[in-house]
């Protein structure tokens, strides 16, 4: 009995589901709005089932870590021999002059060490002779390793300017061996006629004060000598330089510049320089390679001859030259000698008279030059 309730009941429960399903799907009436909760079987209204559907989260991606960047081995510096470095290059020209300074060097070992204290330097520059020379730098580390460079030194002439030849009857009167006592009364007698000369100082002699009121006057200053000691200045060239930069310093410290002109003692073709042979063939080339011009002269007035001439006699000797010299002429005086400067006057008269000029002498002007004896 209770099987066969059971079965009713079971066929009842299958019958009301499957026209629940029919009447599902169909359509629904327009406007119907069916509760979505209740099912309608005749007069009894049954729950609906609302199977609900589990969200299933998915379990997060395992995390594949960054593959790390190997770590660099570290480089090792490569063992080089020292290097040397030249300021300004392994090849240099570098103007004749009294002395040669090295532009300058450094060294260092390859790890970078200091090594310039380290460099060894051979070979020689002759600064005021025309030429190429070698000079040579090396150095060593602490393991041995060694480096040699060599730079090539050229000496070059220095550029001078160009002689310009003045108008005809042009005359250069200069004055050897002062300043002195008279140098005064010299000035006085130029500034009158308004006349410029070349004074060619030694440098140890008194009165220093006449070189900067000649100078300030419009007159050139040359370098003649600080001694005037002939074996002592051409026993070779360093003491002929060292005798010619004392003077230097004096014509600086009196008008504020070093000059470029000169007169050597005696005169290039001397012969008291034979204490040396040959030295004034050289010193001619040397200092004019280094941009001093030196002046001998084509006119002599005799005053430093011995003979007792007077300034009338000095006069005639001067305005004799000057008329066998109606391009240019250059004359030798000496302001140390009083009859001589008396005799300017005169000679200065006698030029303005017949159309000469009086000028001082520069790096244009032109020169006279004797035949060098030694």
């Amino acid at each position: 009995m209770k099987r066969s309730i059971c079965a009713v009941w079971i066929c009842a429960l299958l019958i009301l589901l499957t026209v629940s399903a029919c009447r599902m799907q169909q359509p629904d009436p327009i406007g119907a709005q069916p509760d979505p909760t209740e099912a309608a079987f005749g007069d009894d209204t049954v729950e609906a089932i609302v199977v609900s559907t589990p969200v299933v989260t998915p379990e997060p991606l395992p995390t594949v870590p960054p593959t790390p960047e190997p770590t660099p081995e570290p480089t090792e510096v490569p063992i080089t021999d020292p290097v040397i470095t030249l300021i300004e290059g392994d090849s240099i020209r570098v103007p004749a002059d009294f002395s040669f300074s090295d532009p300058g060097y450094f060294a260092e070992d390859y790890l970078g060490n200091n090594l310039t204290a380290r460099i060894e330097i051979s070979g020689e520059v002759v600064p005021y002779v025309v030429g190429t020379y070698d000079i040579t730098y090396s150095v060593a580390d602490d393991e041995g390793r060694s480096t040699t460079v060599v730079r090539h030194v050229e000496i070059v002439p220095v550029e001078m300017p160009e002689i310009v030849m003045p108008p005809e009857k042009t005359v250069y009167l200069t004055f050897d061996d002062g300043p002195c006592g008279n140098t005064a009364l010299l000035l006085d007698v130029l500034k009158k006629h308004n006349a410029k000369a070349t004074f060619f100082i030694i440098g140890n002699k008194g009165r220093k004060d006449m070189i900067k009121r000649a100078y300030e006057e419009g007159h050139a200053i040359g370098v003649h000598t600080y001694t005037h000691e002939y074996k002592q200045m051409y026993k070779n060239e360093q003491a002929f330089f060292d005798d010619f930069w004392k003077t230097q310093e004096v014509i600086k410290e009196q008008t504020g510049s070093y000059t470029r002109i000169f007169r050597f003692p005696g005169g290039s073709a001397n012969t008291a320089s034979r204490v040396n042979k040959g030295i004034m063939t050289r010193l001619t080339k040397i200092m004019e390679d280094m941009g001093y011009r030196y002046f001998d002269w084509n006119v002599a007035s005799g005053d430093a001859s011995g003979k007792p001439y007077t300034s009338t006699d000095i006069r005639n000797r001067v305005v004799g030259g000057l008329k066998k010299h109606s391009d240019f002429a250059i004359v030798l005086q000496h302001d140390i000698h009083l009859q001589s400067v008396k005799a300017v006057d005169a000679i200065l008269t006698w030029g303005e008279e017949n159309g000469y000029t009086f000028l001082a002498l520069d790096l244009t002007s032109p020169v006279v030059h004797s035949e060098v004896a030694n």
